[in-house]
């Protein structure tokens, strides 16, 4: 185990992070070459806000979202493969919500719980993402279980595949995410920005950890403050003498720093949202709905702050549905949806929808084949993007074929990803600003795959 430096003990005690997102693709297997797809709808790009404000907001999955419940084959045969696989975890046809044709030429819907994804679908504001996951280098069709193809290491497990998607680099000791890698370039050319870039409602993650960047750490009520400073005048005042005082040791004084950072953000904060507009729009009384409320609530009060690009961090967890998976997962894409969909209504009533783009995560998907109720850890999956900018009404990159023991099966229906984490993220940052031409700096990686675009953003 490497050993722990300065940076991680300080990322662990002070209530910081930083956020950015992950990665979707359209890049074919392990050639490299493009997959064809379906003609995309008009393009209805909205156009960013004139003060060049943009956010990400990563919504990350914990445990592993079913991608193969989530969006399903609805043509005949393919739906009977589905159904073979899933047995009494398919869902019915006729209750299918009819999205589109991927790049199979196979006709999709999404789960009965995903009706306002529908809706945004059809608006050409949400865009799936097919088959993403970590991946060292492209693996070609047929060659998953070959010994001389690059895998990601420890497949399967939720803490290093988790850390993957945000690290994207398996190599790398070094305990930063590529949020934090972009967080450092882009920091350099916003001088007069008065928070971090990241911002996370979910407490701190690797993804968020740059090498000079630590971004901050908000609960959806608001600032978060220790509980002894909350007990009177005399204690505040005290501890801020303790943190004036000269420093001789380099780690105290360090620490010292870091806490007046945070006090000075969290006063900051406190402020600006005292003049942040009422909401028009009623988030579901949920943990998610509770965290998206407040980005959009910090959103509103974005000029306040003098902020040009923030990155927010949220989470929905409980998707490792090893048993019950049916009743479960419903329950979790009925939140998302909900959820998703007031996000952006709330993002139009503030006239930042072009400049705002949500996005999912994972650790990973699960397997096509099932355990009795339930399924088990797989590789990969799909995302969803969500917002104004998104080339919405359409999948990107390729749909496996869903057959237990197909080209791109690892073994029990756990298959290998065509697009990569990296060229998901890449597609991201480059709508958010970072230029493909720095994309190494923040992805070792991107050069091994043929494309660092993706084309789901306007």
């Amino acid at each position: 185990m490497s050993q722990q430096t300065r940076r991680d003990f300080l990322t662990i005690t002070l209530p910081t992070a930083i956020t950015v997102a992950s990665g979707l693709s359209a890049c074919g297997g392990g050639s490299g070459a493009s997959a064809s797809l379906p003609p995309a709808p008009p393009p209805d790009p909205v156009p960013p806000t004139p003060d060049g404000y943009k956010a990400l907001v990563a919504i990350y999955l914990y445990g592993g979202n079913d991608a193969y419940n989530s969006f399903v084959p609805s043509d005949g045969s393919a739906y009977g493969s589905y159904a073979r696989a899933r047995l009494g975890l398919a869902l019915p046809q006729s209750q299918l919500l009819d999205l589109a044709t991927a790049d199979n030429g196979v006709r999709f819907g999404a789960h009965p719980a995903l009706t306002e994804i529908q809706a945004l679908f059809a608006q050409n504001k949400a865009a799936v993402l097919a088959n993403v996951g970590p991946l060292a280098a492209p693996i070609a069709d047929g060659q998953v279980r070959n010994p001389g193809s690059l895998l990601p290491p420890r497949l399967f497990s939720h803490n290093d595949q988790s850390e993957q998607w945000q690290n994207t680099t398996a190599a790398s000791l070094e305990s930063v995410g590529w949020a934090g890698r972009a967080a450092d370039l882009l920091a350099q050319t916003l001088p007069d920005q008065r928070l971090p870039i990241g911002i996370t409602y979910n407490g701190s993650n690797l993804l968020q950890t740059g090498r000079r960047q630590i971004g901050f750490a908000l609960s959806s009520s608001g600032p978060v403050e220790a509980a002894f400073l909350r007990q009177g005048p005399a204690t505040r005042s005290l501890y801020a003498d303790m943190l004036a005082a000269p420093q001789s040791h380099l780690f105290v004084s360090e620490y010292a720093s870091g806490q007046r950072r945070g006090q000075d953000y969290n006063a900051r904060i406190a402020d600006a949202l005292i003049g942040a507009p009422a909401s028009p729009v009623v988030f579901p009384n949920d943990r998610l709905g509770q965290q998206l409320a407040a980005v959009a609530r910090l959103i509103s009060v974005r000029t306040s702050l003098a902020v040009k690009r923030q990155v927010f961090f949220v989470g929905l967890g409980g998707f490792d549905t090893h048993s019950d998976q049916l009743d479960r997962h419903q329950a979790l894409l009925r939140s998302l949806s909900r959820n998703l969909a007031a996000f952006y209504r709330a993002t139009e009533a503030l006239g930042v929808a072009g400049s705002v783009t949500s996005f999912t995560a994972s650790d990973f998907g699960r397997s096509l084949t099932v355990n009795g109720d339930g399924t088990d850890h797989g590789w990969g999956s799909h995302q969803l993007i969500v917002g104004g900018a998104v080339r919405g009404g359409r999948f990107y990159g390729q749909m496996p074929e869903l057959v237990p023991g197909s080209i791109r099966d690892y073994g029990g229906g756990r298959f290998a990803p065509t697009s990569s984490v990296d060229q998901y993220a890449s597609t991201l940052l480059q709508w958010f600003g970072i230029p493909a031409s720095e994309m190494a700096a923040v992805f070792p990686n991107i050069g091994r795959f043929a494309s660092s675009n993706l084309g789901f953003m306007g």
